[in-house]
C-alpha cells in the first residue's frame, strides 16, 4: 500500500469507489418495486446485485484505521471529536431533508418523529456512531490477532452463513429461526461489526497470490449469484424479494473482501494522489447529499433513471448524480460554518 502523509491512497480510492457505488445503488432503487417484472426491473437487479459492497467498504476502510495500534485515540477524544461530530451532521442534516420534503405536509409531532428516525440512507451513519461507541471493546479483540481471527470465523458463521439459507427454509423453519436468531445471534455478534474488524485484519494481513485469485473468483461469482437469485426468489414470491440483498449476506461478505484487496493492492501513481485524497475527503458529503440532488431533479426537472433506457441510463444516471453531489460538497466546505457538516 502506498503511504501519503500518513494516509493509504488505496483507501482513499476505495472510499470515492464506494461514493459512486452508493449513488448507482440508490439509482437502481429507483422504481424497483413499481418496475417489477419487466426488462426494466431487469437492468435494477443487475446494478444493484454489482455494488451491494458499497456501504461495507466505508465500515472496513473505518474498521482499518480506528482498531491500527498505532492511531492514538482515548475514550474522551472518540466521543468528543468522532461522535459528536456524525450526531451534528445527523441532525442538521435529518432537518434539511425533512424541511423540504415534509414543511406543511405533516403536524409538527409527526415531523419530529422523522427528524429522529432520519432520512432513508442515514441508518449509515448510525451504525457507525454504534461501531464507534464500540471500538475500545473492539481495539482489544484487534490487539491480538488469535481473538482477533476467532471473533472473525465466529462472526462470519453466525453473522453471514447461517442466515444464508433462511430464504430457502420452510416457512415454518423460517419463522421459527428468525424469531429466535436476532434475539440470541445476530444482534450480538453483528454483521456491520463483523466488517470493522474485518477491514483493520485485511489491511495487516497478508495473503498469498493463489489466495487472492481465488478470492476474486468468488467475488465475481457473487455478483453473479446475487442478481440471479433476487430474480429467481422474485419470480417465485411474484413480487420482488431482497434478501441476498442484504449486508448480513455471505455474497455481499465475499464482493467486499474481494475488492478490498484488490483495491489495496493496486499500484497508483503519485500523481493521482491529491486529486483521489481531496475527492475522498468529501466521500462523506457525496453520500449525504446525493439523494437531495435526487429528489431535485426528480421535483424541478422531472428527470429520474427511468427518463431514458435503464439498461444503459442507470449508471449514466448515478454518474450525474456523483458530480453534481461532489460539486455541491466541494462548494459547501468553502463555507466555514457548513465545512464540518459534510467531511
Amino acid at each position: 500500500m502506498s503511504e501519503n502523509k500518513k494516509r493509504i491512497i488505496q483507501f482513499d480510492a476505495l472510499r470515492v469507489i464506494a461514493a459512486f457505488a452508493v449513488a448507482l445503488l440508490h439509482t437502481s432503487a429507483q422504481r424497483y418495486y413499481e418496475s417489477f417484472p419487466s426488462a426494466e426491473w431487469d437492468a435494477r437487479n443487475l446494478y444493484d446485485s454489482i455494488v451491494r459492497w458499497a456501504v461495507p467498504i466505508f465500515i472496513m476502510i473505518s474498521g482499518a484505521f480506528f482498531l491500527d495500534s498505532n492511531k492514538r485515540i482515548n475514550t474522551k477524544s472518540l466521543f468528543s471529536k468522532y461522535i459528536t461530530r456524525l450526531l451534528f451532521i445527523y441532525v442538521f442534516w435529518s432537518i434539511v431533508y425533512y424541511v423540504y420534503i415534509f414543511w406543511g405536509k405533516m403536524s409538527l409531532f409527526t415531523l419530529t418523529t422523522e427528524l429522529i428516525k432520519g432520512p432513508y440512507h442515514f441508518w449509515f451513519l448510525k451504525t457507525l456512531i454504534g461501531l464507534y461507541i464500540l471500538v475500545p471493546l473492539l481495539r482489544v479483540i484487534a490487539a491480538d490477532i488469535k481473538i482477533e481471527r476467532y471473533f472473525l470465523a465466529l462472526s462470519i458463521v453466525v453473522a453471514f452463513v447461517v442466515p444464508m439459507f433462511l430464504p430457502f427454509l420452510s416457512d415454518f423453519s423460517t419463522n421459527l429461526v428468525k424469531e429466535q436468531l436476532p434475539l440470541y445471534l445476530m444482534n450480538t455478534l453483528s454483521c456491520y461489526v463483523c466488517y470493522f474488524v474485518l477491514g483493520h485484519y485485511l489491511r495487516n494481513t497478508v495473503i498469498k497470490k493463489n489466495i487472492k485469485t481465488v478470492i476474486y473468483i468468488f467475488g465475481i461469482l457473487s455478483i453473479v449469484a446475487v442478481c440471479v437469485l433476487t430474480k429467481m426468489l422474485s419470480q417465485r414470491d411474484g413480487e420482488p424479494n431482497y434478501i441476498f440483498y442484504k449486508a448480513y449476506n455471505l455474497f455481499t461478505l465475499l464482493e467486499a473482501v474481494a475488492l478490498f484487496i484488490f483495491v489495496k493492492d493496486i499500484k497508483i501513481s503519485p500523481k493521482y494522489h491529491q486529486f483521489i485524497i481531496n475527492a475522498s475527503k468529501i466521500s462523506l458529503g457525496i453520500y449525504i447529499l446525493h439523494p437531495f440532488v435526487m429528489f431535485l431533479l426528480s421535483d424541478f426537472f422531472q428527470f429520474n433513471s427511468a427518463s431514458f433506457n435503464p439498461l444503459y441510463f442507470i449508471p449514466v444516471y448515478a454518474l450525474l448524480l456523483f458530480v453534481l453531489s461532489f460539486i455541491a460538497t466541494y462548494v459547501l466546505i468553502r463555507i466555514p460554518i457548513l465545512r464540518k457538516l459534510v467531511t
